[in-house]
């Protein structure tokens, strides 16, 4: 029980305290693009895992929790569904200290980015390696040809000399400023002239940490590096080139919640959107509420009036959960789970 994964896990389910059942934290690890994962990625402060935890398969989770309850760490409250015992809450308070999670971690909103990022430059420095060493014949790294053609189009205008110059200041000033364990991390996985790159399970062992809580600081650099990058555009300009995507859209919506929103722009109705879409009213009903988790100018009183969102707060406030039944019991039941959900989701924007 001393591995990373069963800290995620246990953390997971001491954010959610019985609210969600653990295929929410299965989904949340995978990255599962529904309304209903994105939403609950933000209202229950759990962005930085969103798809940090891929290699985990359902089973793992199955087996992690079968661990867990023998060992009285958590205890079951409803089918699927379990919350930490006094003894859990030790061992989180102990996993806390071993595995500090990294400030800059946030898997929703890089996840993405970082694998372009990465991919480009990684590939990027080990070509401009080789070719400051008149070498150009080189096994690359990244063989994706969407990464290659990058790499091709940017050295094609760039001297090499120069280039390499730029980017290795501007990667020196990102890394001066972590940890300089994760510094550490991310250089030895890079590749170049005179060595390929350790892979990730190689870097872990080389020193003594958990593998996958080695991946995840990883990707906490990753994604601390793209948050100064696009905040200081003009200081990392060379870096910049490789987050930049041309068909990325301004918000972070799934691709069938971009499209409700572009028929909700044009003042369609949820009935008329779910009949252009040939689409239950419900699921119409999730891409609004992701809508407006993500995009804060969204208006949500012609769904709710501002009367309701207010009472819909303070029941949430004054029961102190995140559950929909309740808070809808509360009310006396004139609101819809609808209404509560789309509030809780503005709520955490």
């Amino acid at each position: 029980m001393e591995r990373f994964r069963f800290f995620v896990v246990l953390y997971c389910l001491s954010k959610y305290n019985g609210e969600r059942s653990i295929n929410a934290i299965y989904h949340l690890l995978q990255g599962k693009k529904s309304s209903q994962t994105i939403q609950d990625a933000k209202l229950f402060k759990l962005e930085s895992f969103f798809q940090s935890l891929q290699q985990l398969t359902k089973k793992d989770i199955d087996d992690i929790i079968f661990d867990l309850q023998n060992s009285e760490v958590i205890s079951m409250t409803n089918k699927d569904t379990y919350i930490l015992t006094e003894k859990g809450s030790f061992y989180l308070e102990k996993y806390l200290k071993k595995y500090p999670i990294p400030p800059y971690l946030n898997g929703w909103r890089y996840h993405k980015k970082a694998l372009i990022f990465w991919k480009r430059l990684s590939l990027t420095v080990q070509t401009l390696s080789f070719l400051l060493y008149d070498n150009s014949t080189f096994i690359p790294v990244i063989n994706d040809d969407e990464t290659q053609r990058f790499v091709k189009s940017y050295l094609k205008i760039k001297n090499r000399y120069d280039a390499s110059s730029v980017i290795f200041n501007e990667v020196k000033s990102l890394l001066q400023t972590l940890p300089q364990l994760q510094a550490e991390i991310f250089v030895l996985h890079l590749s170049g002239y005179h060595r390929i790159g350790y892979t990730i399970e190689q870097i872990g062992r080389f020193i003594h940490l958990d593998r996958e809580y080695t991946f995840i600081l990883f990707q906490a650099v990753l994604h601390f590096m793209i948050d100064e990058i696009e905040k200081n555009p003009m200081r990392y300009k060379h870096l910049m080139h490789f987050i930049q995507q041309d068909d990325q859209s301004r918000e972070p919506l799934t691709q069938s919640s971009q499209r409700t929103y572009e028929l909700l722009c044009l003042n369609k109705s949820i009935f008329e959107i779910a009949s252009i879409r040939n689409l239950k009213e419900s699921t119409i009903e999730d891409h609004i509420v992701e809508i407006a988790s993500e995009i804060k100018s969204f208006p949500i009183e012609p769904f709710v009036s501002k009367d309701l969102q207010k009472k819909i707060v303070d029941s949430f406030y004054s029961l102190g959960t995140k559950r929909l039944k309740p808070i809808r019991s509360s009310l006396n039941n004139t609101v819809s789970y609808f209404q509560i959900r789309l509030v809780l989701g503005r709520m955490e924007c």
